[in-house]
């Protein structure tokens, strides 16, 4: 992909998927002249670099210009997330606009396509397993989540002060992470009152027309038995969180917990990079 022939300001816009290593230095370069929009680490913690989700912290995206004018580059680079903080970062994002979040407990487990080239043979270990630990992983989804919901003040970002602990295991599935979720909110809210925040969330993607946004951004559940990675990873497209078993915590403060089913190859990665290309298009950020 990243030829030393290749032009990046003949197009319109460059999709990594690359190593973070590699991708640190590729990235770059190639941001110079051209918008980049990344799945890769490399970039995700720079403080002048926003970690976009549409419909939950594009209003972030207006850190691109103080990132051009630091480095002089007249393309940028925009990560998303990792994938295992799309579907957290999709369903808590109502719930902290609507009640407020103090903190988030979650634990997941993993499909197998999330672990890429990972050391060993990783479908072998797995048989008749959970795999529980992941390297870096939890790391990720606290520090990332923090950053996707803080506060974009002048030429920085404000990171959120939730407190977030995650446990993340890889389990025995193709493709999809299951997550449960325990939420203090910031006010107390029903069963029902949480249901409805997350249904009636906003969703801008669609209201946009983008090509790859979902008509459901959340889709919740009242059977008990769902949601499962086999029968709703593919919800939207695979661009839809699923979420079901909501209900009142009595551990944590205010507390609410429920499970989620988001696709880690679709939105929480390629087409979620899509997504997001779209929206900066529509925006005006991509010619």
């Amino acid at each position: 992909m990243w030829g030393d022939t290749f032009d990046a300001s003949t197009v319109d816009v460059v999709f990594s998927a690359t190593e973070s290593d590699v991708a640190q230095t590729q990235e770059a370069r190639f941001a110079k002249t051209t918008p980049v929009i990344s799945t890769a680490s490399a970039f995700r913690y720079e403080t002048d670099v926003p970690l976009l989700l549409p419909n939950v912290n594009m209003d972030h995206a207006e850190l691109i210009s103080v990132q051009q004018k630091s480095r002089g580059w007249s393309g940028f680079v925009v990560p998303i997330p990792n994938c295992t903080v799309t579907g957290l970062a999709i369903t808590l994002k109502p719930l902290l606009d609507r009640f407020g979040l103090e903190s988030a407990v979650v634990s997941t487990m993993q499909g197998l396509s999330g672990a890429g080239r990972s050391p060993g043979v990783i479908g072998l270990d797995v048989l008749d397993n959970i795999i529980p630990f992941i390297p870096k992983e939890e790391e990720k989804v606290e520090k990332e989540l923090a950053k996707m919901f803080g506060s974009l003040t002048g030429s920085m970002i404000q990171p959120h002060s939730a407190l977030v602990s995650a446990t993340c295991t890889r389990a025995n599935v193709i493709e999809g992470h299951t997550e449960s979720v325990f939420v203090s909110l910031g006010a107390k809210a029903t069963v029902e009152q949480v249901k409805g925040a997350l249904r009636e969330t906003h969703n801008q993607a669609s209201e946009l027309k983008l090509p790859s946004a979902p008509e459901q951004w959340i889709l919740v559940h009242d059977d008990p038995f769902r949601p499962q990675p086999r029968l709703d990873r593919n919800n939207g497209g695979g661009m839809t969180t699923t979420v079901g078993r909501v209900r009142e915590d009595k551990v944590l403060k205010n507390g609410i917990k429920y499970i989620l089913v988001s696709h880690n190859t679709r939105m929480g990665a390629a087409a979620g990079a899509v997504l997001v290309a779209e929206w900066l298009k529509a925006k005006g950020y991509i010619s």
